[in-house]
């Protein structure tokens, strides 16, 4: 493996080792957030430390929380919620962190005597904000956009609970109306349709805030104590062990253990789906928290084709580049479909999960919400550009572990937005 302008990933035998993933960045954004909310000092241990964390980090600060951030702990002391500041500037820089801008949306309308623009680098201001802009408006928010886009210019007004029913399944967007419900006068309920990630609601129940789910509905009261500071240890980020679960199963006589990672219901149907399909992963769950932990243990596999739809798509949203990788490896073909929401991320990753494919030789069919993979082809090695995204740097890496020959991807340092020692870590076990 070497450094360059673009990084290169040579092919290798087998990956061997243990791997704690860094901590979940999902969870370490709202950690961030709730030790924000709370009054006095918090303790958050194994914080994920790439730069869409920090990026919540330092908007945090400009509301006058501070931070002592060490290598993976964060000391937090905040005046609480009711206390939070105004930016001497009015300016919250949320770089390319979406989860950053869509949950401060969400605290920051009802905020009285608030008034902040929400800025961000150029490719989240080219990410859909009406989604969270409706919804903050039907319970009184005063928000201005660019059509929809970032800059969000907020002036914190009284909000109302309301009932809302989401138009697509996203964590994010649900987030976003809950935090919102907390300044607002009465309930506030949210639909959906297919459940999505449920990090939000679980911290509220951890914190006593009252949280309530009955069916698809989960509603919030609003917040009339003070949340006292507290320690929370951050589980490893499945999201991101993902990509050792591919090396694992993928090239030949391979054997890696992942070391406690979240093993949140909502987080793992990518591992249900890779063993309904043949790999051979063991999951050992260590607690049974409301966070739930664990090890998985991924060993070489032969694997069979797969058909993710629309129903599927938001317990793996962030690992599809990822799966449609391994079903070039799978036998038959694979199809992808209800992904459209795919086209919304940091690149179009369905474009760019395409190009980084076919640019390997792989054979792929590409439509509007989704793709299909014919399987059993050997990926040749050849020039990858990331477009930016972090998850197709990390996607396009796995692939030179196996490909014939070397993978070059330009624009690799973007995993840094998730996970900063990626390289390393991929470099150790392909060495042992």
């Amino acid at each position: 493996m070497k450094t360059a302008q673009a990084k290169i990933i040579e092919p290798v035998e087998r990956v061997r080792g243990q791997i704690t993933p860094p901590g979940d960045k999902s969870i370490s954004h709202r950690a961030l957030m709730f030790a924000a909310i709370a009054k006095g000092r918090s303790k958050i241990r194994h914080l994920n430390i790439g730069a869409d964390a920090l990026s919540t980090v330092s908007c945090l600060q400009k509301l006058g929380v501070n931070f002592q951030l060490g290598k993976f702990t964060v000391d937090v002391d905040s005046p609480g919620f009711s206390a939070w500041q105004q930016p001497p500037d009015g300016v919250l820089h949320c770089g390319n962190s979406g989860t950053t801008v869509r949950l401060l949306s969400g605290l920051l309308a009802g905020r009285d005597n608030m008034s902040v623009s929400l800025q961000g680098d150029n490719s989240l201001s080219q990410r859909p904000m009406r989604r969270i802009i409706d919804p903050l408006e039907k319970m009184g928010a005063d928000i201005r956009s660019r059509d929809g886009y970032l800059p969000l210019k907020i002036r914190g007004a009284p909000l109302k609970g309301i009932f809302y029913r989401l138009p697509l399944p996203s964590a994010q967007v649900k987030s976003c109306v809950l935090l919102a419900g907390l300044s607002a006068k009465g309930k506030t309920y949210v639909e959906e349709k297919l459940r999505s990630r449920d990090h939000t609601e679980t911290l509220m129940k951890m914190f006593h805030i009252p949280v309530f789910r009955n069916k698809n509905t989960i509603s919030v009261h609003t917040l009339r104590r003070t949340i006292p500071g507290f320690q929370y240890d951050v589980p490893g980020d499945p999201s991101s062990a993902a990509y050792w679960v591919a090396a694992g199963a993928l090239p030949l006589k391979s054997r890696l253990l992942l070391r406690k990672t979240s093993l949140n219901p909502t987080r793992i149907s990518y591992l249900k789906l890779l063993k309904r399909c043949g790999a051979n992963i063991d999951i050992l769950q260590n607690n049974k928290s409301l966070e739930p932990e664990g090890d998985i243990v991924v060993r070489t596999s032969a694997l069979r084709n797969f058909h993710i739809h629309s129903k599927q798509v938001p317990g793996m949203i962030d690992e599809l580049p990822l799966l449609a990788l391994i079903a070039t490896q799978a036998k038959g073909r694979s199809v992808i479909s209800g992904a459209k929401e795919l086209r919304y991320k940091e690149s179009d990753r369905i474009a760019s999960t395409a190009a980084m494919l076919r640019a390997l030789g792989a054979e792929v069919e590409e439509f509007e919400d989704g793709m299909e993979i014919t399987g059993g082809i050997p990926l040749k090695g050849g020039k990858v550009d990331a477009k930016g995204d972090h998850r197709i740097a990390m996607a396009a890496s796995v692939a030179g572990l196996l490909s014939a020959a070397p993978v070059h991807i330009r624009g690799w340092s973007c995993v840094n937005i998730s996970y900063p020692n990626f390289y390393d870590t991929m470099e150790r076990i392909g060495r042992s």
